[in-house]
């Protein structure tokens, strides 16, 4: 009977880790996507000052510049950056273009804005 006790007591302490360690995974992804919705956020923010100073550009030039620098200080004061520091990566393809800031979508992917479909994704 003893040994039964015992053979339960440790199902329970197996049962009680299995759990902790899926409460623990729950909230280190949890943690993962709130940041990474928050940084989706900020990217998309930011990134809409550079969609403006790219259109001013547009209607002054009927041309996109070839990098974003150009924008400034005629398009804009500064250059927005990524949630993260980085610059935003700018890629022109004839009159389309993207941007876009690495490592949001769960601090692995990139989050991008095409000028086509004027939305994000990532």
């Amino acid at each position: 009977m003893a040994q039964d006790q015992n053979e339960g007591g440790a199902g329970q302490i197996i049962a009680l880790v299995v759990i902790a360690v899926i409460l623990g995974i729950g909230y280190v992804a949890l943690d993962f996507y709130s940041d990474g919705e928050k940084n989706k956020a900020i990217a998309e923010s930011r990134g809409m000052q550079a969609v403006q100073a790219l259109s001013r550009h547009r209607m002054e030039t009927n041309t996109y510049p070839d990098s974003l620098d150009k924008l400034v200080p005629k398009f804009a004061d500064a250059l927005p950056k990524c949630p993260g520091g980085d610059a935003f990566v700018f890629k022109l393809t004839g009159n389309d273009y993207t941007l876009s800031c690495q490592n949001i979508v769960f601090k692995t992917k990139p989050y991008t804005y095409d000028s086509r479909s004027r939305g994000w994704q990532g």
